[in-house]
């Protein structure tokens, strides 16, 4: 300035000085342009333009779809469109009301972006008066199946699947295609263990999801993995080898896989039981599963077949109510959300999360947790493709995700690519297991059943018995009562009157049960009616006294109850020390000539000159 004031503006030859201000009103002009603190407050000039255009454009067909109360709050862009939300003031249409009857809003708003059908979902958020319309501008089934990160070493996914995992990590069973996240399956967390419902029509990719579960449980570092299918056995004997149990196969047709399948859940029920127990001693409210104690994960394919055998609906009923605090994960799958097809309606009720896929009616999703939960159906989703699954939480009440689940290929695939990879030596094994449930399905193989039996004994020699109760400190053998079941029941009636409700909250079992159990002591003289109409129960006798009927079934029962052993059994059926029909002395006196084999041992060399 002070050289424009002494020579002006124009001054030294060639105007230079007004050349150089020139030049740096422009280099400053294309400085502060490009600054970022220009370009952030242009940006946002020109995103507050493009909004108010948005909203503008919202309210103009807000009215066309029904939704004129609900304004604009928000639009997010995802990988296959975007999601808005809308906010409504008081007194106007319920968010809830319009979620729950959203086909003809979303069919209106689809018409009016030219979408097709199943591109637009209208549902709630956690607030009153809010409401996510779901727009996906792209098919999420155009790009074709995910495959499983196992069978593909250069997959985008692998990450999420360590070579060693934990009962405690969720387990992913595909992939969210809006986000690109994983789409996460709990089995157990802080609460305990969870009972999930798999439900997809046949083509629908059901077993895929089970065989993903199953690679990730064989990889679990605390858990083990127990399989039950009453209508096959495919992909339950592939996974046998990484298996603690398989029971699979026809049991309409087969006896035998019918008490494979009763020992398993008998097994199962026991070990709860069993880990309440330790719940109790270790203070733990929730069994905490390790290695040496891990959870276990029951698969139960094909659930209207495996409940059929007699008792197992009863069973998994008591499975589905008392698992969760004892580290044990029941899974069911099934073709049907209906609740024959999903073990039951007391099964089905105790249900944590439920996973439904393609389903032959649209309506049918709902049956999966009763049919007062609206669950929409996913065909309109996938566009009718296999392998699309959603997972339902039935405390929340909403669905928790909704995608593409990983293609782990076919059983060969399986076999080549993860089982001969792995050693079933490394897996977790219960602590004191020695016999495989299917092999001895009477009695509890791994949970120490003798053992137990053992302290019970014990702890009734150490502690006076009731009036009433038998010589010699031992509680009396009653058919249909089990040992650990009498050492309960025995005291409770020597207390005083009680009720099949009663004993039924005590034991943990259901009332049906428990009736049975006090009907077998009133058989077997070892209870007796006392009181009057409602105020009526059964209580132990002055002088249990069985009757003279029943004194013989009961000295068979007894004798037979002695011997620990098959082989102890027969031996004593073959001195004449317990009966037993033709049929029965035939089977153990086959056992007995089997347990009298001779065996060969290996004899180390003695000590010597090494001749």
């Amino acid at each position: 300035m002070a050289a424009a004031v002494t020579w002006g503006p124009l001054g030294w030859p060639g105007h230079l000085l007004t050349w150089i201000y020139l030049a740096g009103a422009a280099g400053g002009y294309w400085w502060l342009r490009r600054h970022e603190a220009v370009r952030a407050a242009r940006q946002r000039r020109e995103d507050a333009a493009a909004w108010a255009a948005r909203k503008a454009e919202w309210h103009r067909v807000a009215h066309l779809i029904g939704l004129g109360d609900f304004h604009l709050q928000e639009a997010t862009k995802t990988l296959l469109g975007e999601e808005l939300l809308l906010t409504s003031a008081p007194g106007s249409e319920l968010a809830t009301r319009v979620a729950a009857n959203s086909r003809p809003y979303a069919e209106k708003y689809a018409h009016l972006r030219g979408l097709p059908y199943g591109r637009v979902d209208i549902r709630t958020t956690d607030y009153p008066g809010q409401l996510v319309i779901e727009i996906r501008e792209k098919d999420p089934s155009v790009s074709g199946p995910v495959t499983h990160p196992a069978l593909d070493p250069d997959s985008l996914f692998k990450d999420w699947f360590p070579e060693h995992r934990s009962i405690r990590d969720p387990v992913t069973i595909g992939v969210i295609p809006e986000t690109g996240e994983p789409m996460d399956l709990v089995l157990w967390d802080g609460e305990g263990g969870k009972a999930i419902g798999i439900y997809s029509m046949t083509g629908g990719g059901k077993t895929n999801i089970l065989d993903v579960i199953r690679e990730a449980v064989t990889a679990m570092d605390d858990a083990v993995l127990v399989n039950l299918n009453g209508a096959g056995s495919g992909d339950e004997r592939a996974w046998e080898p990484l298996s603690l149990l398989t029971a699979a196969g026809l049991q309409e047709d087969d006896p035998g896989v019918r008490e494979k399948i009763m020992g398993a859940l008998r097994w199962v029920r026991h070990l709860i039981g069993e880990r309440a127990e330790s719940a109790a001693r270790t203070g733990d409210s929730v069994f905490q599963p390790s290695r040496r104690h891990p959870a276990v994960v029951v698969i139960a394919d094909e659930i209207d077949e495996t409940a059929k055998p007699e008792g197992a609906s009863k069973s998994l009923e008591f499975l589905a109510s008392k698992q969760r605090k004892a580290a044990v994960i029941l899974i069911l799958a099934g073709q049907r959300a209906t609740a024959t097809w999903t073990g039951g309606a007391g099964v089905r009720i105790n249900l944590s999360t439920v996973v439904t896929g393609m389903l032959a009616r649209d309506s049918e999703s709902r049956h999966a947790v009763g049919a007062e939960n609206e669950i929409p159906d996913i065909a309109g989703y996938s566009g009718g493709e296999a392998g699309f699954f959603q997972i339902w939480s039935t405390r929340a009440k909403k669905i928790l995700a909704r995608g593409r689940g990983f293609y782990i290929g076919r059983i060969g695939d399986q076999q080549r690519e993860i089982i001969s990879k792995r050693d079933p030596a490394a897996r977790p094994v219960l602590e004191g297991a020695g016999v495989a449930p299917e092999t001895a399905p009477r009695e509890r193989p791994g949970s120490g059943l003798r053992e137990r039996l053992g302290k019970v004994q014990a702890l009734n020699e150490d502690r006076p018995l009731p009036a009433g109760a038998p010589r010699g400190g031992a509680l009396p053998v009653v058919p249909g009562v089990p040992p650990e079941t009498m050492a309960v029941l025995y005291p409770l009636l020597a207390s005083g009157r009680t009720s099949a409700t009663a004993v039924g909250l005590r034991l943990g079992v259901s009332k049906t049960t428990a009736y049975e159990y006090l009907a077998a002591m009133r058989k077997y003289g070892f209870a007796e009616v006392a009181g009057g109409g409602r105020s009526s129960g059964l209580q132990l006798p002055k002088r249990p006294e069985v009757p003279d009927e029943m004194k013989e079934p009961l000295r068979q029962y007894n004798a037979a109850s002695q011997y620990t052993t098959l082989a102890d059994l027969a031996q004593a059926v073959h001195d004449g020390l317990v009966d037993a029909d033709d049929e029965a002395w035939n089977v153990l006196e086959e056992v007995r000539r089997i347990a009298g084999r001779k065996r060969l041992s290996v004899v180390p060399d003695p000590p010597g000159d090494g001749e």
